[in-house]
């Protein structure tokens, strides 16, 4: 069995498209799924200290249980828990990647953008 995480918002129109482009990107059979809204925000800002706790605790489960071979950090279009325009959230995956990378600096974190269609695409960090 294999394992990657993502950390994704809880808006269930992103769920499937990305556990399908992780399965690939990563050859994975599963995906652990870390929910939260806006979750891009919640990791960038870290105003939220018990929310960012919960999701390092959770992410810590998957890396340490299931042997997560990478991480991915996902914002979407039409966010309810972070509206931000695509520009501004870009950054705040941006920085939810340094963030995250200084917990796990040697597993693979992506930043993933889920546009109007539901596409998938990885953001440059």
């Amino acid at each position: 069995m294999s394992f990657c995480t993502a950390i994704n918002c809880m808006d269930g129109r992103v769920q499937l498209p990305v556990i399908r482009y992780l399965q690939a990107r990563f050859g994975v059979s599963f995906v652990d799924t870390i929910t939260e809204p806006g979750p891009n925000r919640i990791l960038a800002d870290r105003a939220d200290v018990r929310t960012v706790q919960a999701i390092l605790d959770r992410l810590a489960i998957s890396v340490q249980k299931h042997a997560s071979v990478g991480i991915a950090v996902v914002g979407h279009h039409d966010c309810a828990g972070n509206p931000a325009p695509r520009e501004a959230q870009i950054l705040h995956l941006q920085e939810a990647v340094r963030f995250l990378q200084t917990h796990y600096p040697t597993l693979p974190i992506l930043a993933l953008w889920v546009d109007e269609n539901w596409t998938v695409t990885e953001i440059p960090t």
